[in-house]
C-alpha cells in the first residue's frame, strides 16, 4: 500500500511538472491572425496618412528594428526619424499591401510579413516610389498586441529606359 501511495504521489508530481499546453484551436488561430492583420493595416494606413503617432503606436517600448543593414533599438529615435520623413512628404499618391501572411506562433505571438508599394511627392516636388517587404513580430502584452521585432527592406528602383 505504501508503494502504491508513493507511486501515486510521484505520478501526480510528474504530471504537475509538465509544461502547459499551448495548442490553439483553429478559431483561436483565426482570431489572432485577424487581430494582427487589422493592427498591421492600421499601421500602414497611418503611414499613408503620414501620422507618426498612429504609425508608431503599436511599437513596444523596447522593440528592435532592422532596416537595410542597420539595426535600431531606440523608439524615440525612430519616432524622430519617421517624423522627419513624414514632414518632408507633400502628398502620398499611392500605398498598398501586396501579398500578406500571418504566422501564429502561439497564444501571445505572431509574425506578420507583407510586400508593399508606396509612392509620394516630397515638398520639393520630387516623386519617390518604394517597393519592399515589412516583417514584424507581434507579442500580446498587458497593453495589447505590440511590435517587438521588425525588419523592412526595399527593392532597388527600376532602371530607366
Amino acid at each position: 500500500m505504501r508503494r502504491l501511495a508513493l507511486a501515486a504521489v510521484s505520478l501526480a508530481f510528474l504530471a504537475a511538472c509538465q509544461p502547459a499546453t499551448t495548442e490553439l484551436t483553429d478559431a483561436e488561430r483565426v482570431a489572432i491572425r485577424d487581430t494582427v492583420t487589422r493592427l498591421a493595416d492600421e499601421a500602414f494606413e497611418a503611414f499613408r496618412d503620414l501620422d507618426v503617432d498612429r504609425f508608431m503606436a503599436p511599437y513596444g517600448s523596447d522593440f528592435v528594428w532592422a532596416e537595410n543593414g542597420v539595426l535600431g533599438t531606440n523608439r524615440d529615435s525612430m519616432v524622430t526619424a519617421w517624423g522627419g520623413v513624414f514632414t518632408s512628404v507633400r502628398e502620398v499618391t499611392s500605398g498598398a499591401w501586396g501579398d500578406a501572411h500571418v504566422n501564429v506562433l502561439g497564444p501571445d505571438a505572431a509574425v506578420f510579413s507583407a510586400s508593399f508599394e508606396w509612392a509620394g511627392v516630397d515638398t520639393a516636388g520630387v516623386e519617390t516610389a518604394l517597393r519592399g517587404v515589412w516583417t514584424t513580430v507581434w507579442e500580446r502584452t498587458g497593453d495589447g498586441w505590440k511590435i517587438v521585432q521588425g525588419h523592412e527592406s526595399y527593392l532597388p528602383p527600376p532602371e530607366s529606359m
